[in-house]
């Protein structure tokens, strides 16, 4: 090829800038973004509905076709172990994937308890107790390890590991002391729903 200047050498060829890549859900290892949501009034609101979604359908498993609460929790945790291969494989948030985790983790950790106050006999101030223990000890090493417990950070296999292993003791811890304050006060579950209003107004 004979450039302009008549030179008969091969002109060099123009440099091509690089095809941005549009963002991906499965990106490769070593460029995982954060994994967790934004905390706003929406997350609370989404959260408080996959609870409940999750909760009913559990009571019905284990009511109405029979499974019962071994069962039902059994069932439950090998759904949330798959679920959780799926979440740990995507590289940054994604909506269904998460919030399906989050549904599952609440349904187990409060199937978890049931078992431990239902068929065990453990009692509600002891279980209270052991995780609450629990979570500190989570904490603990997590912040030991990662240097920060931030839930804006959540982009390395330890810390999402940590964060869901939270999550399931909070689900638990929430459970436990929840149906022991319900033993304690005598309070149905409607009015128990109050007891954060009343604790912030005696608060300072």
């Amino acid at each position: 090829m004979i450039n302009q200047t008549g030179d008969d050498t091969l002109a060099r060829p123009t440099a091509q800038a690089p095809t941005p890549q549009p963002p991906s859900r499965w990106l490769p290892r070593g460029t995982m973004l954060n994994k967790v949501p934004e905390v706003t009034v929406y997350f609370w609101v989404i959260k408080i509905l996959c609870t409940t979604v999750g909760e009913s359908l559990a009571d019905y498993i284990n009511t109405t076709l029979g499974f019962g609460l071994g069962g039902t929790a059994v069932l439950f945790s090998v759904l949330l172990a798959v679920a959780l291969v799926v979440q740990f494989r995507t590289r940054q948030y994604v909506p269904t994937v998460y919030w399906l985790v989050v549904v599952l983790v609440s349904v187990t950790g409060t199937l978890y308890t049931d078992i431990l106050t239902d068929q065990l006999g453990v009692p509600l101030s002891v279980s209270s107790a052991v995780f609450t223990l629990l979570l500190i000890a989570v904490f603990g090493i997590w912040y030991a390890r990662e240097r920060t417990l931030s839930i804006h950070s959540i982009n390395t296999v330890p810390r999402e590991s940590f964060y869901w292993l939270t999550v399931l003791v909070t689900f638990a811890l929430g459970t436990a002391t929840g149906d022991w304050i319900l033993d304690l006060t005598g309070w149905a579950p409607g009015k128990s729903v109050l007891l954060p209003i009343i604790a912030a107004d005696w608060g300072p």
